[in-house]
């Protein structure tokens, strides 16, 4: 098993980055839990590429679940994610936290279990992006499970014709 790496990044460039790095090496699994995901770049169209790849190359049945403390911005502002999430909805889910207090401040992604991307506040570019650490993710991994587990249906990208 290789060691495990660690990087700072301080800008929110670095972050997006490190969140498309961590995706183009996912195989199987995606984690993430944030506020909106306006500052996670996954709206671009090298965000969209990278997250339909991994739901390509993936053969988990739910490969990608992204928990929110609001979905207004995914909404309103993320058309591509939007498409994204129709296509794949049986794949890729979102749900908003019932709880927007237990929603973490330090916003994180997890790839396969042991990747993972983390700002230590969600208005602050400042984080860190682990590689080959399952050590680092499974505290995060367990707060996710029990977020999800009371999160709400979040959008589906479906648009109702009424």
């Amino acid at each position: 098993m290789p060691e495990p790496v660690t990087r700072s990044f301080d800008t929110w460039s670095d972050y997006r980055s490190a969140l498309l790095e961590m995706l183009g090496q996912a195989q199987s699994t995606l984690l993430l839990a944030d506020p909106d995901l306006r500052e996670t770049g996954f709206e671009s169209s090298a965000g969209v590429e990278a997250l339909t790849a991994l739901l390509q190359r993936s053969a988990q049945p739910l490969a990608i679940r992204i928990l929110l403390k609001d979905a207004a911005y995914l909404e309103q502002h993320c058309p591509r994610l939007l498409g994204l999430l129709a296509r794949f909805s049986q794949r890729m889910v979102v749900r908003v936290a019932s709880d927007v207090r237990a929603v973490p401040d330090a916003p994180f992604a997890i790839a396969d279990g042991k990747d993972l991307v983390i700002r230590f506040h969600h208005e602050r570019a400042r984080g860190k992006h682990c590689t080959d650490d399952p050590q680092s993710t499974s505290v995060h991994v367990a707060q996710f499970e029990t977020l999800w587990t009371s999160g709400e249906t979040g959008p589906n990208g479906v648009q109702l014709g009424l």
